[in-house]
């Protein structure tokens, strides 16, 4: 016969053991969860464009119908196996930046009203690569860019 202590243990150590588990899913929610209340998944993704990498430095042709063409301008460059992003802060001028996040290394790949945003866990970065909201420890790395011509060049 069942022994009413037992199944009340039972009960108990099982709704214990739910809301154990329950509240670790929600704690790790926002890894790599881009619709995660703390992850950038309503943020609008950045238009990829292509570089080309010789040697130590990579080539962006821009043209009229790339989204850095104009100021206020972001795109996600992909060269090669790297990823990095641009901004176009001023006629002639675009700020290149890695797009590895400084906290956990995930790939920014959000911008809304000028600012880069991870969609792992929400770290926000400005044009200028600093950090506007975290978790992110430390600004992105900034890369040495020219513009001439409408080709955008940067040495890594």
């Amino acid at each position: 016969m069942d022994n009413p202590k037992t199944t009340r243990r039972d009960f108990c150590g099982h709704a214990i053991s739910f809301v154990t588990v329950a509240s670790l899913m929600e704690a790790c929610g926002g890894s790599g969860n881009p619709g995660g209340p703390s992850g950038g998944g309503n943020v609008p993704q950045l238009t990829q464009v292509g570089g080309t990498t010789s040697g130590n430095t990579v080539t962006v042709n821009i043209d009229a119908a790339s989204p850095l063409n104009s100021v206020g301008g972001a795109a996600l460059v992909q060269s090669g196996n790297s990823s990095f992003l641009a901004a176009r802060v001023a006629q002639d001028t675009i700020n290149v930046f890695t797009a590895i996040c400084t906290h956990e290394q995930c790939i920014v790949t959000g911008f809304s009203s000028a600012t880069f945003v991870c969609p792992c866990h929400g770290s926000q970065y400005n044009t200028s690569g600093a950090v506007v909201q975290g978790p992110a420890p430390q600004r992105l790395r900034q890369f040495n860019s020219q513009l001439t011509n409408n080709v955008l060049t940067f040495t890594l």
